[in-house]
């Protein structure tokens, strides 16, 4: 009995230490599931204020960069400001900067306090669709936040990233579809 408590306690320590050792590696940067090619769908998504934004109607004519973001995500916290700057370096082009969140409408004050108090561009819009599905998520596939979306002029998708974005490669799909 003593010898099969050890192997288990082996085996659970085995186990811990591998997964530990595991979540000490950096995460690797993710693409999306989403290949480039399909179009912003026919989709309207409310702001924390509850008025409906029509996704096609916004990114009509201009290059958009689209982040799919949550306020709890460590990931999108950490790279929302590279973001900024970078939407900021396209603007007087025809370009067009989107913020999606995922948290949900019942977290609409929390999105807009966090919003405003890091100077995050508006509107700031929300996914949520019928019995609090994802609209835009389901449509492109999103996953894991952040999740980065390059659409040219005529609303195609060009670039698509997760998790940790590679921001080279978002300012090349930007600049190469002007």
């Amino acid at each position: 009995m003593t010898k099969i408590r050890h192997q288990g306690k082996l085996a659970w320590t085995t186990t811990l230490a591998l997964a530990l050792a595991l979540l000490s590696f950096p995460a690797p940067p993710a693409g999306a599931l989403t290949k480039p090619g399909p179009a912003m769908p026919n989709l309207s998504l409310p702001d924390t204020n509850g008025q409906s934004y029509d996704l096609p109607e916004m990114i009509k004519g201009k290059v958009a960069l689209v982040v799919y973001w949550s306020i709890s995500c460590p990931h999108c916290r950490a790279q929302m400001p590279q973001l900024q700057v970078m939407a900021k370096r396209f603007e007087g082009n025809p370009f067009q900067f989107i913020l999606i969140n995922t948290d949900g409408q019942a977290m609409s004050q929390a999105v807009a306090a966090y919003s405003a108090e890091h100077s995050l561009p508006g509107p700031w819009l929300i996914d949520v669709g019928p019995k609090d599905t994802l609209p835009f998520a389901d449509f492109f596939d999103i996953v894991a936040t952040p999740g980065v979306l390059v659409f040219d002029k005529t609303g195609k998708l060009i670039q698509a990233q997760e998790l940790q974005i590679d921001m080279g490669r978002v300012s090349q799909a930007i600049e190469g579809a002007f």
